[in-house]
């Protein structure tokens, strides 16, 4: 059973997290900035994190960290 206040986790490949940090790293997507910042937050505490590489994990911690502070 889940919680009806709560979203169904959705997969998502380490392709499309690639491409989402190649899209924050480029120029011109300032308007869009929170919503990627926030899809990559769900994957860094998805269970699927893991299975993405050890780059791309530290890539990823890294933008989220950023824009926490």
């Amino acid at each position: 059973m889940t919680d009806p206040q709560r979203a169904p986790e959705r997969k998502i490949s380490a392709e499309a997290v690639e491409t989402l940090v190649w899209l924050l790293e480029t120029p011109g997507v300032d308007r869009r900035r929170y919503r990627l910042v926030n899809r990559l937050r769900t994957v860094r505490d998805s269970e699927e994190f893991a299975t993405l590489p050890g780059d791309l994990r530290e890539r990823v911690r890294q933008i989220v960290a950023e824009s926490e502070s």
